[in-house]
């Protein structure tokens, strides 16, 4: 049976209910800074009627960055302090920098206008290049901007566009599941939906120890991927890149001196019940 936790609850909005520890720690995918303070801290989304998600804004992960700032200013432990330092860096490095890099696929809708509606991919440049116009730079730019964005970029050289965009993400998922193997999925897809949509988790999984890796580095702990599940964040919360890796391990199975130990308690057991039962005759 697959875990409770990997049940898709689309009535949950992500950002607004989450504690900022939580939502920091894991929205960003900073490498190994899962704290149990982070962990313990984020709070489940409460339900309500909308299935839509929205991605962060600007003005809440400034908000986050500020308050991890203050804690890494008035915090009195100084590994919990590195962390909260660490979180406020990231966080501001995701508002220069943005939410796309190279190899982020975009998928454009604009009215009356095959040509521009395509799936174009994100240049290393962090650049789009698309046909018969200038290259648009998505340096700095967060996936919840993406499509106010892109429909003032297109407003300078076509007359009132009507712009629909949307960002996908080529990831793989490998180990204990279903049908391992490379998905694209939108970047607003939750963790726990990606997962599934490769076959989920299979009996013998240990999904509490999934992981999303970078080519050799664990960007993303099991901590971390177990809060994002818990609060049904989604890959562009996780900080999710092109290529990324979700591994959901198996469970080890006992060694064969662990089985062959326990099939002799069992064969000891029922001999001493037999002679148990022989002496009371």
């Amino acid at each position: 049976m697959v875990s409770s936790a990997f049940v898709s609850a689309r009535r949950i909005t992500l950002i607004r209910r989450l504690s900022l520890a939580g939502f920091g720690a894991v929205l960003l995918g900073a490498p190994n800074v899962f704290e149990p303070l982070a962990a313990q801290t984020a709070a489940q989304a409460a339900p309500v009627a909308s299935p839509e998600r929205v991605s962060p804004r600007r003005q809440l992960l400034d908000s986050v960055a500020t308050n991890f700032e203050r804690c890494a200013r008035t915090e009195k432990d100084s590994n919990r302090r590195s962390t909260c330092l660490l979180q406020a860096r990231t966080i501001r490095k995701r508002l220069r920098e943005g939410d796309f890099q190279a190899g982020h696929r975009i998928l454009i809708s604009l009215a009356g206008d095959s040509a521009l509606s395509d799936t174009f991919t994100v240049r290393a440049d962090q650049k789009l290049q698309l046909p018969n116009l200038p290259e648009i730079s998505l340096a700095g730019v967060l996936d919840s901007e993406l499509q106010d964005y892109l429909q003032t970029q297109l407003a300078r050289y076509i007359r009132n566009p009507t712009v629909s965009a949307q960002a996908l993400l080529r990831v793989s998922v490998s180990g204990d599941v279903g049908n391992p193997g490379f998905y694209s999925v939108r970047t607003d897809t939750p963790v726990s939906d990606v997962i599934m949509n490769a076959g989920g988790p299979s009996a013998t999984a240990d999904v509490n120890k999934t992981e999303l890796r970078r080519g050799s580095e664990v960007v993303v702990n099991r901590d971390g991927i177990q809060t994002a599940i818990r609060s049904e964040m989604t890959m562009s919360d996780i900080g999710a890149r092109p290529g990324d890796e979700l591994f959901v391990p198996a469970r080890p199975s006992g060694s064969r001196w662990t089985k062959l130990a326990a099939a002799t308690a069992s064969i000891t057991g029922i001999v001493w019940t037999v002679v148990y039962i022989a002496g009371r005759r």
